[in-house]
């Protein structure tokens, strides 16, 4: 009997002991508001992850749950492309300059151009397309960072005041972290 009084003892004071709160802390500061109806990340594609696609042209598939049915049918997909220190919205023509050894073996500069296009997947994706001015399939584009910006169309349908070609303009009307 002592036994199990000692273990029912126990068992009080370990959910006595539970119970027991300290004092809070202080209500930390207030957190900017939130839009859950835009989502946006960035994404780096690596050189290798470009594919050489319709004899002319690389391509690259991203997959981006955040692009629903909603989205794809009533709202917005925007993706933007780093060009320097700012974001340019895709489609764009890019413009690079590129090192290659000549057939006396010396270093050259040129300039070169491509047109980078974005196509929207319904099942939750973009796929974005590289071409080059000359169609030269030699070099695969190199490394680069993409924003995509989903918009569910709640949001989209009312906010005909953001300049959307414009990350910064979109950034500061949805609120979102860099």
């Amino acid at each position: 009997m002592k036994k199990l009084s000692l273990i029912c003892m126990t068992v009080l004071a370990v959910f006595a002991m539970a119970s027991c709160r300290g004092p809070r802390g202080p209500q930390g500061p207030a957190g900017n508001d939130g839009n859950a109806n835009v989502v946006s990340s960035t994404v780096t594609v690596h050189s290798d992850d470009w594919e050489w696609v319709n004899n002319c042209q690389w391509m690259v598939e991203i997959d981006y749950p955040a692009i629903n049915n909603n989205v794809y049918n009533y709202g917005a997909v925007l993706v933007y492309m780093s060009v320097g220190d700012t974001w340019s919205q895709v489609p764009l023509t890019y413009y690079y300059q590129d090192t290659f050894t000549n057939d006396q073996g010396q270093q050259e500069v040129i300039n070169c151009e491509a047109s980078i296009e974005v196509s929207t997947l319904k099942d939750g994706g973009v796929r974005l397309f590289w071409t080059e001015s000359d169609f030269y399939d030699g070099m695969r584009p190199g490394k680069h960072d993409f924003k995509i910006v989903a918009i569910e169309a709640s949001v989209f349908s009312n906010r005909s005041d953001v300049d959307y070609s414009s990350y910064e303009a979109v950034k500061t009307a949805f609120q979102l972290a860099d």
